[in-house]
């Protein structure tokens, strides 16, 4: 008995994944349906109903008595794959997962060469995949990456005061479009007033996780998270007719960001940011005579940078 396996490409899969027909000959239907169903979970891929095409690994399993025979035809590499598998040592209930990762891992096995080969100088026998569908595979096998910035930035407080500061972020990816972001950022004014000047210093820490809307050379990416800090002011009176006095507190509230990726394949790239929060809990530099100075409520900001990856 012989099952032809090849599921249908979902409606709406996202264009990054790496395609793979699947074919399971000789084996029972239930054990073929989910060691498909197995496989492309494993590759993170779309299988399809249509004829393999060039943009498409072709996977087979062969099952005899004990053992199943596979094969992997890649364009992607240019490679051709066998192994064999013995699935009569594993328990009936267990031998449709033993199949799909033992064809998992032979293609795997293949578009590891992506990493670690992704431009070969020999010629193949038959012509590569297109570099879409090639890249999609290296993905899938590829480690995800960090990212390490340095930052310039101005934030604008609930009271129109601008404040420049600077400082460190670090995205980290839990998946081809998911990230978690942290960063360290310090800023220092000098505000001046009728009565005096105050300075300012706003140090400060966030949290956020993100998606990423990758195209060919720019990366939008979206995040969302929490922003908290502590401000210190420090007046100094203008005159002896005016005091001169210190405030200080603790600061926190949501943070939406809004990030512009250049080239954020190469290893050092440009980066542009726009923030906008709000501090739920803030501070209130009190100016007699002034314009108070308001580390409370709704904040924006501006942040240009140099990334690596």
């Amino acid at each position: 008995m012989a099952l032809a396996v090849v599921a249908a490409r979902a409606s709406g899969a996202p264009d990054e994944s790496p395609r793979v027909s699947v074919a399971v000959l000789g084996c029972d239907p239930a054990l073929a349906r989910e060691a498909r169903r197995i496989t492309a979970i494993e590759l993170r891929a779309v299988l399809i109903d249509a004829s393999p095409d060039e943009a498409t690994t072709q996977i087979t399993a062969t099952c005899a008595a004990q053992s199943a025979n596979l094969q992997v035809v890649d364009p992607t590499t240019g490679k051709s794959l066998e192994r064999s598998v013995a699935l009569s040592q594993a328990a009936p209930t267990a031998r449709a997962r033993l199949l799909a990762l033992a064809l998992a891992e032979l293609v795997v096995a293949s578009w590891s060469e992506l990493e670690s080969n992704p431009e070969p100088k020999a010629a193949t026998a038959a012509p590569l995949a297109p570099k879409a569908a090639r890249e999609a595979a290296r993905r899938v096998i590829a480690p995800l990456p960090i990212e390490l910035a340095a930052l310039i930035d101005a934030q604008r407080l609930a009271s129109r005061d601008l404040i420049l500061g600077g400082g460190a972020r670090t995205e980290i990816w839990v998946s081809p479009r998911l990230f978690l972001r942290f960063d360290a950022l310090a800023h220092y004014a000098e505000l001046s007033r009728p009565t005096g000047t105050i300075a300012l210093t706003m140090p400060s820490l966030s949290g956020a996780l993100g998606v990423s809307f990758e195209t060919a050379w720019l990366e939008p990416r979206l995040s969302l998270g929490a922003r908290a800090g502590y401000a210190w002011l420090s007046g100094v009176a203008g005159s002896a007719a005016t005091t001169g006095e210190r405030e200080r507190g603790a600061w926190a509230g949501p943070e939406l960001v809004v990030e512009l990726s250049a080239w954020p394949h190469a290893r050092v790239h440009p980066l542009l940011s726009f923030s906008v929060g709000a501090h739920i809990l803030g501070v209130r530099g009190t100016v007699n005579g002034g314009r108070d100075i308001l580390a409370t409520g709704v904040w924006s900001g501006l942040s240009l940078g140099a990334a690596v990856r």
